[in-house]
Order: structure tokens, then sequence, then C-alpha cells
């Protein structure tokens, strides 16, 4: 195929495009290189030149995602995954109850309070649930801090303790920290 084949078909191509793209009249700029500029790029673009990438190629490459949806459990994908049960989770700025070593955070659910502690490792979570009371969900001998009834739900590394007298929320919330990231292996 020659160059001057090539050319002919690029500019076909972007004429079509320019006719499908940039037909509109809802008032919005167009940022597009004009057919015509094209066509003269094209014409004067050196076929042994190697293609540049431009920076729209560059920023079109797949990026990591911040939050991972699989594996353990961080507090972007709970936070993610309580929106997308139709939540609007509230941080609250105290921290959550001192039922665990480690540090929790408390969330509003509406009239809800959900109290969420993120272990290292799913051993880890299992060695600090063998050591409460799994139905007062409180260290043994302490009364619970709760101010309702509570629900205990685990995941993976991840214990939330969910105070609601709500039996459809508390439904709504067990189903959604509970579906979808794998277990973890021991």
């Amino acid at each position: 195929m020659t160059i001057d084949r090539v050319e002919s078909i690029a500019v076909a191509v972007l004429a079509v495009l320019s006719i499908a793209c940039g037909g509109s009249d809802t008032g919005t700029s167009d940022t597009s290189m004009p057919a015509a500029a094209a066509t003269e790029s094209l014409t004067t673009m050196d076929s042994a030149a190697p293609a540049r990438p431009t920076a729209a190629a560059d920023s079109a490459a797949p990026a990591k995602p911040a939050c991972v949806s699989e594996g353990a459990w961080q507090t972007c994908s709970v936070e993610k995954r309580l929106t997308d049960a139709g939540f609007v989770p509230l941080k609250q700025a105290a921290p959550a109850a001192k039922l665990f070593p480690i540090e929790g955070e408390e969330y509003a659910l509406g009239p809800a309070r959900l109290h969420v502690y993120l272990f290292p490792s799913a051993k880890e979570r299992a060695t600090a649930i063998a050591r409460i009371d799994t139905v007062a969900i409180t260290r043994p001998g302490t009364p619970p801090p709760w101010s309702g009834p509570a629900w205990l739900i685990t995941s993976n590394n991840l214990v939330a303790v969910l105070v609601s007298d709500n039996g459809r929320l508390v439904e709504r919330v067990q189903l959604a920290l509970t579906a979808g990231l794998p277990s973890a292996t021991h």
C-alpha cells in the first residue's frame, strides 16, 4: 500500500468522523483538530518517523485503582460497599468503642451506628474475636458499651458492630459487608 493510498484512507476516515462527531449545534466548542489540519499533518508526516504518543494516549493508560475491591477490607472498600448498598455512611469524629486492641472507625447510618475494625489479617481478626463475648459483644466481665441492640458482623479481616433496632437495616448492612470480598487464607 502506498503512502498516497494511506493518506486518502485517513482523510476519508477523518471526514466521516468529522461529520459524525462535529455536526451538532449544542453551542459547545470543539477542541479536536479540524479535518483540513489533520490532512495537512498527514501529508507532511515522514513515513519513516516513529509514532509519538500524545498526552491523551498517556492519560488513557489504565491507572491502578486506589481502592482495591478484593482481598483484605480497607476503609475505602467498606465505605464504597455501604454507599453501593444505598447508605450514606457519615464518619464520626469519635473513634469506635474500645472493644479490640486496634483503633476502629464509627459511622452513622441514619439513626444506626456502625463500628468498624480492620485487622491486618483474617487470622488476627479471628484471634481477637475469640477473646470477646460474641453474644453481648463485649470483653468478658465488662458491660456492653452499646446504646441499643448490637449485631456482630465479620468478613475476612473486618469486624463490624452495628447498633440498631431496625431489622431491615441490620439485614442490609450484613449483606453489604459479608458479600463480595474473597475469604482470606490462614
